[in-house]
C-alpha cells in the first residue's frame, strides 16, 4: 500500500485500516461458505467503514507535500497563513 497519499499523522492509522479490511475480505468466503449470512453483512459493513474512513483520509500527494512544507516553515517560526483575494 502506498501511503504517500496519507498525512504522515494519518499514516499509521490507514496502514492499520488496510490490513484491516484485507483481512475482513479474506474471513468473507469461509462465512459465506458457513451460510453465515449475519456475519457476511457484518463483515461487509466493516470493509465499507474501514474504505470510507480510508477515502476521507487520502489526499493527493501534492497536497500531502505542501502541507509537509509548510509544517516546516511553521516549526521554524516562519508565520505561514492562507492568502485570500479580495473581489472590489
Amino acid at each position: 500500500m502506498n501511503l504517500n497519499n496519507f498525512l504522515k499523522a494519518d499514516r499509521e492509522k490507514a496502514e492499520r485500516l488496510f490490513i484491516s479490511a484485507r483481512d475482513l475480505i479474506s474471513e468473507l468466503p469461509a462465512a459465506i461458505e458457513e451460510h453465515d449470512f449475519e456475519g457476511c453483512v457484518e463483515i461487509a459493513a466493516s470493509i465499507i467503514s474501514h474504505c470510507k474512513d480510508l477515502q476521507r483520509m487520502e489526499h493527493p500527494e501534492q497536497v500531502v507535500q505542501l502541507r509537509e512544507i509548510v509544517s516546516n516553515l511553521a516549526s521554524r517560526g516562519i508565520n505561514v497563513s492562507t492568502v485570500r483575494r479580495v473581489y472590489q
